[in-house]
């Protein structure tokens, strides 16, 4: 499986394309992109004070038609001037492009100049970036995590609550806030990429969380006496840029409906609704959002008005966007709810530890086999408490965390480890205090909040397990022997403080390379074929996806080569897996060539036939249980003709 963790920042908004009118666009919407459906009304509305009302008096939705036959019914939103301004003709329509070919669409309104429109666009390529692997989505397989839709496993790291950040990058959820700058934002993101962070909390409507003075205000009008009847599109498109923005830079932006501490409770459903749909309809087209109704449902709102509400969501969200709500300290309430899906749930961020924390985690990924966000404990200070919270998240079984500290070591741990497929495992500690989760016979981490030695009850397992030491303050990894299963093992952290033990299974040997074939030897210098790490040469393969590599004509191997001697090596696998090499053209084998570990470089060497046809090609097949990418670095020495 792919880890998704930052590798830089990239604030570049990608463009949406127009499809204006009826008619074909002049340029693909790349998979997973975002295509926006321009339309024109009869005449002008006035979106400031003018009547009609275009927010509340006209209605536009599109039929939008898949290259493979869904069918989405899609609300369309005014956009005024298209540029921002509060009067003008502009009515859009998003569609997220999730199908390589053509897209077709059809409108029904009730103003004349938005009714019966048709046109199509044609999907090719796919979106660029972590999202090129498709939007966040709850595990088919292991449903209390998180993956990309259309790749690998995802642990959702956040840290909206960042007291040690400089104000005003403290709280994300004040990103959109009129009162911040784009500068302010800027560096908010440039942080969060610095901590290998792969979500951003915002919230489209605040009054007074956080204070009186980071308002979010989606309303025409201030915060204390906006207009709930009419949106203020500039500071709509500021939330789509940066939304785009955070896109492009690899985050998932979980957007929060209603803040606390700002009588949205008392607001009419009508309201509420209204901005539900418009945010939905205007940003749910990007594949890097998911939704939360509200901070702390039980400031206002019933328990019948949140079921109300997220249907109402859930009813406006074609594109399968995951949703759920956020409460005050406690159990999550609604876990069977069908709307629901993912849970969020606030320990408390005063008067509670680590032990808090993962029992919290513990209690509520019982409740239901859906995505658990441990997302409110801690305000962010960078110190032993809230490292030792963020790990007992993730040790309990948590599919992300909204707050902690050292998350960028946490992130850095977590790639190395198949935790989609790993569960709480306690029991595994026999003595000593530590905290376990565990894909048995397989891998292990042990969190030792405070340090000291262990033992591990590695009984009823086979084979040897690598053992590294890591050191969550600097994210560092001493190894340490291997040790076999089927014994009580015992282990001593290297230094006091909190230590993270990794035992990561050793991978069988791979079988013996086939004899060589019949036809002359001929020693090449040792020379490298191909490593996909290099541009041009990339990207890694894909598992369970075939990759065609021509070798003859490189390093001295002639155009007629048969077969080759080479060094195989792959290394950065997302989780442990195999590699099968054969000639091109042949179909591959049932054995494979090398079988690696989650995290591992392995090499073997091989004697590899190519292709019968003289193409002087390899077919390169990498299996990862849960999928994701690994590297191949190929190394010739030698060639038989």
């Amino acid at each position: 499986m792919e880890r998704r963790q930052l590798s830089g920042l990239a604030l570049i908004v990608g463009a949406l394309l127009s499809l204006a009118g009826a008619g074909r666009a002049a340029a693909a919407v790349p998979r997973f992109d975002t295509a926006e459906i321009v339309l024109h009304s009869t005449a002008p509305y006035d979106g400031a004070q003018g009547s009609p009302n275009p927010f509340t008096d006209v209605a536009l939705t599109a039929q939008v038609t898949s290259p493979g036959g869904a069918v989405y019914t899609v609300q369309g939103f005014f956009d005024g001037d298209g540029a921002g301004g509060q009067v003008g003709d502009v009515f859009k329509v998003r569609v997220f492009a999730d199908e390589i070919g053509t897209w077709t669409w059809t409108t029904t309104s009730d103003d004349p100049g938005l009714d019966g429109k048709a046109g199509s666009f044609e999907c090719a390529g796919t979106l660029a970036g972590a999202f090129g692997e498709g939007p966040i989505a709850a595990h088919a397989t292991y449903p209390r995590s998180f993956r990309h839709r259309a790749g690998g496993a995802v642990y959702l790291l956040a840290k909206y609550l960042d007291t040690a950040a400089p104000s005003p990058l403290q709280f994300s959820q004040t990103l959109f806030s009129e009162a911040r700058s784009e500068s302010d934002r800027a560096a908010l993101l440039a942080r969060h990429a610095a901590m290998k962070l792969n979500k951003i909390n915002v919230y489209l409507a605040n009054v007074g969380d956080y204070g009186t003075g980071v308002p979010t205000t989606p309303w025409l009008g201030p915060a204390t006496a906006s207009d709930k009847q009419r949106f203020d599109l500039s500071r709509w498109r500021t939330y789509e840029r940066w939304v785009g923005t955070m896109r492009d830079a690899g985050f998932a932006t979980q957007l929060w409906f209603f803040a606390d501490n700002s009588d949205f409770g008392d607001l009419p459903a009508a309201d509420r609704d209204r901005l539900v749909r418009y945010g939905m309809a205007r940003l749910s087209g990007y594949a890097n959002t998911l939704f939360t109704l509200m901070t702390e449902w039980q400031e206002g709102w019933t328990q019948a008005e949140v079921h109300a509400a997220m249907d109402h969501l859930q009813q406006h969200n074609p594109w399968g966007r995951l949703a759920s709500v956020h409460g005050l300290p406690g159990d999550f309430s609604f876990p069977a709810a069908p709307w629901a899906d993912y849970l969020v749930v606030q320990v408390g961020v005063g008067g509670v530890d680590h032990v808090d924390v993962h029992q919290s985690t513990l209690r509520n990924r019982a409740l239901a086999a859906k995505p658990l966000q441990e997302e409110e404990f801690w305000l962010g200070q960078e110190s032993l408490a809230g490292r030792q919270m963020a790990w007992a998240a993730f040790t309990g079984g948590a599919a992300g965390s909204g707050t902690g500290a050292f998350l960028r070591q946490l992130a850095e741990l977590v790639a190395t480890v198949p935790f989609e497929r790993m569960a709480p495992a306690d029991p595994l500690v026999l003595a000593g205090s530590a905290y376990a989760l565990a894909e048995p016979g397989e891998a292990y981490v042990f969190y030792l909040p405070d340090g000291g030695a262990i033992e591990a009850d590695l009984r009823g397992v086979s084979g040897s397990f690598d053992a590294d030491w890591f050191d969550p303050r600097t994210g560092a990894f001493q190894a340490v022997p291997a040790v076999e299963g089927g014994a009580v093992r015992s282990f001593t952290a290297p230094a006091a403080g909190d230590w993270t033990l990794r035992l990561l299974r050793e991978p069988d040997p791979p079988p013996p390379p086939p004899p060589p074939p019949d036809g002359s030897f001929h020693t090449l210098a040792p020379c490298r074929l191909l490593d996909t790490r290099e541009p041009g040469q990339g990207p890694a393969l894909a598992s369970d996806v075939v990759r065609l590599v021509t070798l003859a004509g490189r390093c001295g191997v002639p155009a007629g080569a048969a077969a080759l001697s080479l060094n195989v090596t792959v290394t950065a696998p997302g989780g442990p897996g195999h590699l099968t090499l054969a000639p091109g053209g042949v179909g591959l084998p049932a054995t494979s060539t090398l079988n690696f570990g989650a995290g591992a470089t392995r090499a073997n060497n091989a004697i590899l036939s190519l292709a019968p046809d003289g193409s002087g090609t390899l077919a390169a097949l990498a299996h990862l249980a849960g999928g994701g990418t690994v590297h191949l670095i190929l190394d010739v020495n030698g060639y038989f003709d």
